[in-house]
């Protein structure tokens, strides 16, 4: 009996704390590769034992809307419902996952009743490696490598290399033509902070993976205490 009692009673605080059921909490989803957005549902039903009212539905991102269906936002006991996001690409690449926050009223700001994951798998056809380079300050000025490498169907080629900061000087180096390139990269002085944003612009054929972007900094030492 008291076992019983006590599944009851955790069954009992899990409904009170989350209402909403989504048929899926993570959805995964491979991105076209030309594609500049996706869209997912997650379909939910109220499995509580009163209505509730869905107050706000979130991700902390500005690449994703979110929207419930209708815009309906009062679901009554065992009614179903879905909620649809609308995930902007942009530049991203690779895995990102986005969580979105569902706050029902009366939940606190702090702590929404759910959370579902949205994963997008989006190509990565110039894979840039590191992103950012960096010397310390008064370091030597030492050339560093960015390692540009193509994964298309089509050879892609770098048709121009370029820093946004003067103290820092590029050169292309071809590895395999259409398919790997090294970019060597050398600050002239490494005397004061410094950033450089290196823009690599190629030939591929969709324009929103056609320019790239790596980073150059030359960094403040900062004594631990």
């Amino acid at each position: 009996m008291k076992f019983l009692l006590t599944a009851w009673l955790a069954i009992a605080t899990s409904l009170a704390a989350a209402p909403l059921k989504f048929d899926k909490t993570l959805i995964e989803v491979h991105a076209p590769i030309d594609s500049e957005t996706v869209t997912e549902d997650f379909k939910f039903t109220n499995i509580g034992d009163t209505a509730v009212v869905i107050r706000e539905a979130d991700a902390g991102c500005s690449c994703i809307s979110v929207l419930v269906s209708g815009g309906k936002l009062a679901y009554a006991p065992g009614e179903s419902g879905t909620l649809r996001a609308n995930f902007s690409l942009g530049s991203f690449q690779g895995a990102v996952d986005k969580q979105i926050n569902i706050w029902l009223e009366g939940d606190p700001d702090e702590k929404p009743s759910n959370t579902v994951t949205m994963r997008v798998h989006i190509p990565q056809v110039i894979k840039i490696t590191p992103r950012t380079i960096k010397w310390k300050m008064g370091s030597d000025p030492v050339m560093q490598i960015v390692e540009i490498e193509m994964d298309h169907e089509k050879a892609i080629h770098v048709t121009s290399v370029s820093s946004s900061n003067s103290n820092f000087e590029v050169k292309l180096v071809t590895i395999v033509n259409g398919k790997k390139y090294h970019v060597e990269v050398t600050p002239k002085i490494t005397d004061s902070p410094g950033l450089s944003v290196l823009r690599i612009e190629t030939n591929l054929d969709i324009k929103k993976h056609r320019i790239q972007q790596s980073f150059a900094a030359i960094s403040r030492n900062i004594e631990k205490k």
